[in-house]
């Protein structure tokens, strides 16, 4: 009897992947780049550093012990999530550590040869973010992304799969450092900060760079 189709991404998933050499995964990162540095490329890609930002946030509260009340995306890139409960700086410094932290993650992954799983990740990532979408952007963003990462990672070979894992990871761990850059102290998530710890914008400004920088550094690293 022939093996599922769901079988076989099972053991896919489960599998190792030969990664990429350290040329190429070096180009994709330059693409990647390219993407997160021209404003046209980047009115496209920059809602995925937007699910990573606002889905931050949204994990951070529920660490924390809130409900999360709603998590909304606009087309010009800007989010809000929405949670009940105290006020916890915690929820308001996690949205820009976030996307850098996430690639991060997945660039271990990547250098450990679990790549397609990488992929299945971002997957659930979204689906869990689908839940508390509102408004009429996030859901059909979210499930126009899902839809198009479903099919890479159900139908597309193997090459393809790698190349997006690189890619998604890449753009995760550029934009987390570029839009800080680009927010800087104007960020909403600063002028919260401060207002609610009495410590300048400019501090959190710095906190947010140097954790992008070093994520940025690190997955790059283990990327190339």
């Amino acid at each position: 009897m022939a093996a599922s189709p769901w079988a076989d991404d099972l053991q896919r998933i489960g599998a190792l992947q030969g990664r990429l050499n350290g040329e190429v995964a070096l180009l994709i990162g330059l693409a990647a780049a390219v993407v997160a540095f021209l404003p046209a490329l980047w009115d496209l890609g920059q809602h995925l550093n937007t699910a990573a930002h606002e889905g931050g946030h949204a994990l951070m509260a529920v660490l924390v012990g809130h409900r999360v009340m709603s998590v909304k995306m606009q087309m010009n890139g800007d989010g809000l999530t929405l949670h009940q409960g105290d006020y916890s700086f915690l929820v308001s410094v996690a949205g820009y550590l976030s996307p850098g932290l996430l690639g991060l993650g997945a660039a271990k992954l990547i250098a450990m040869g679990h790549i397609v799983a990488v992929l299945w990740l971002y997957l659930l990532g979204l689906a869990i973010l689908l839940i508390v979408a509102r408004g009429w952007f996030a859901p059909v963003w979210i499930v126009t992304a899902g839809f198009l990462l479903y099919l890479t990672v159900r139908y597309a070979d193997l090459g393809f799969q790698v190349l997006v894992a690189y890619g998604m990871t890449w753009l995760l761990l550029i934009s987390g450092f570029t839009m800080v850059l680009a927010h800087w102290t104007g960020a909403g998530d600063a002028q919260n900060l401060r207002a609610h710890t009495h410590l300048f914008k400019g501090f959190w400004a710095f906190l947010w760079l140097l954790g992008s920088t070093l994520t940025l550094i690190v997955g790059t690293t283990l990327l190339v």
